[in-house]
Parts: structure tokens; sequence; C-alpha cells
């Protein structure tokens, strides 16, 4: 399995619009790994191109990484920042599978799409701790605490084990920690450093403990935001613990 991070910011994108943070500051100045197009996870399973949210940005995004091919793509929840993109699919040159779970399909036709939807896509039901199989893999869908109904996935392939969280807080269901003990991977969203209560995500602290707690082999941070650090200070900051990557737009990781 391949995991590309085609973007790794949150809503507000690094730099923010007409932001003059420090961090959004240095990004405009220094470019690189400091600026993050919003989030999105493109997986490259057995003959099968899994793309997880469509944010704004995902034209771009799927150009400058080459991209040419998607078999399906998984919504995680409506927010702009993850969906807004989908309208892009009107131009695709394929049909494709739209794996979304069905109360979250209906709101997005009745919110964004209208009769465009059903045209560009295949919907294919996913519900939450029902297993949907493929050749060579399976997903797992769970939902996770958001501020909108949200889904995190499970991606099990020749005994391997990748749980992307999605937008999920530190409340997990029982369910979603059995999911998440023991992965070999396991993709968070923390777009803060420090835990903040009026926050629905992760902070990085709050994802450390959880990869202690569940003995995750491997964690990847990705979905910062300006409120965060700069991506060369939390890269310094997470190299004194094993088995931590904070991602950057384009980082491509083998499993």
């Amino acid at each position: 399995m391949r995991i590309c991070f085609l973007g790794t910011g949150a809503a507000e994108g690094i730099p923010a619009m007409g932001c003059e943070c420090s961090h959004c500051t240095q990004a405009r100045e220094e470019g690189g790994r400091l600026v993050r197009q919003r989030s999105a996870v493109l997986f490259s399973l057995p003959g099968y191109e899994l793309l997880m949210d469509t944010p704004p940005d995902i034209r771009k995004q799927l150009d400058s990484n080459g991209v040419h091919k998607i078999n399906g793509i998984f919504l995680t929840h409506e927010h702009y920042d993850h969906s807004a993109g989908l309208e892009e699919f009107l131009y695709w040159q394929e049909g494709i599978d739209l794996l979304v779970e069905p109360h979250l399909y209906r709101r997005l036709i009745r919110v964004n799409w209208g009769k465009q939807l059903p045209q560009i896509t295949f919907h294919l039901d996913m519900h939450p701790g029902i297993a949907l199989h493929f050749n060579n893999f399976h997903v797992i869908p769970f939902k996770v605490r958001h501020n909108v109904p949200c889904f995190g996935l499970v991606l099990c392939e020749n005994q391997r084990k990748v749980v992307h969280a999605a937008d999920s807080d530190s409340c997990l269901s029982n369910y979603a920690r059995s999911l998440l003990a023991g992965a070999d991977v396991m993709i968070v969203n923390t777009p803060f450093f420090d835990p903040r209560e009026d926050q629905a995500h992760l902070s990085v602290e709050e994802a450390i403990a959880l990869k202690e707690e569940f003995g995750i082999k491997h964690l990847i941070l990705t979905h910062f935001n300006h409120y965060n650090k700069p991506h060369d200070e939390l890269e310094e900051y997470i190299a004194r613990f094993e088995g931590i990557t904070a991602a950057y737009d384009n980082l491509c990781i083998d499993v």
C-alpha cells in the first residue's frame, strides 16, 4: 500500500488568507513544506486508487502529483474543506465510485449537488462497522465525534492495518478503540499543538497519547492549521519520539 498526502492543511490552509501571523508570514517567505493545501490522501491499494476527501484544491493537487487514475472517493464528512472539490469530477474522464455513508450522501445531494452527483459517480453505501471487500483488501468505516456526522476509515491489506481517524476529537467509541488497537499506521488530524476544549479535533499531544495507548506502530500527523507549529519546529519536537511523522504536501509513504 502506498499513501500519498496530496494536501495536509486544515480548513484555512497555510498561509491563511489575509493572515499576517508569524506562521503564515514564514510560509509566504520561505515556501516549501511550510505551505499547506487543504487535506486529501490517496491510498494506492491492489488494483484500486482510493482518494480520501475532495478539498477545493483537489484539481491542483492531482495535477501536481501526476495522478491520472482514481477508482473511488471516500468522503469523511460534508465540510467545505473536505467535499467542495467533488464538483471537479464533473470533468473526470472515467466513472468513479463514491464511498459515502447514506445519510451523508443525501445531505450532499440536498445541500450542494441536486441531480449532478449521481451523474458523475456510482454511489456505494458505506455503513459504520460493515466491511466492504475488494479482491485483495477491505475497508471498514467507523463513526468519530465531530461537529457534523464524520467517519474514519480502516484499510486492511496483507495483514497490514492502516487507520485514518478523519476529523476526530479525543473521545472515541469502544468500537473505534478496538479498530485502532495495534494498527500499523494511524493517520490523525492535529490542527493544534496544544489541547483546546472548544475544538472538535485532536492536538499533537492528544494524538501522541493515543499512539501510546493503542500500541500504534507509526503515527502520521496531518490537517494542520496556522495555530500549530511550523513544519520545521514540529519535526524538531516529534523527533524525540519513536515512529511519528509530520506529513507535508506531496509526501508518499509505502506501508
